[in-house]
């Protein structure tokens, strides 16, 4: 049963943060699709996960126009010019879910039907910030996310 949580971030280095927490929470080969609008702060959410996986943040851009961005630990897709599920096979998707890497895919609603189990992520602004709903498959993430969250950000 997919359960969920929600966070508010009030600035890019607090999403940053909440990047970071995430990923060091992330087994091997998790899979995570981020929605929200353009702006919202997905890239920068992946730059936190990139962080806690070793990856320094000045290397992880938005891979926009290459689609896919190898960093060794985690890769980084966005899916935004993809109109089908079979490019995705064109781009070697078949082989990226096959490794024990970290995998996060902006615009990522094409991946939703082939992989399995993955962790989706919502962002939206709202008042004061933007808010980042998790929906974790397992729940265990959620839960030690919250608790990790409340440690490191005193006014939530």
């Amino acid at each position: 049963m997919t359960e969920s949580c929600s966070f508010v971030t009030k600035s890019p280095e607090e999403t940053l943060l909440l990047g970071k927490l995430l990923g060091s929470l992330l087994p091997k080969g998790s899979f995570l699709i981020l929605k929200g609008d353009l702006g919202c702060g997905k890239t920068v959410l992946t730059k936190g996960i990139a962080l806690s996986l070793g990856v320094p943040e000045d290397e992880v851009s938005s891979p926009s126009f290459n689609i896919v961005h190898d960093y060794g630990s985690l890769v980084h897709m966005d899916f935004y010019r993809l109109s089908s599920p079979e490019e995705l096979y064109d781009l070697g998707f078949e082989d990226i879910l096959s490794d024990e890497r970290v995998k996060v895919a902006e615009w990522g609603d094409l991946a939703g039907g082939i992989v399995e189990s993955p962790i989706v992520v919502e962002c939206k602004e709202v008042e004061g910030g933007r808010e980042f709903i998790i929906y974790d498959p397992t729940g265990k993430i959620c839960q030690q996310l919250n608790k990790l969250w409340r440690e490191h950000v005193k006014d939530s």
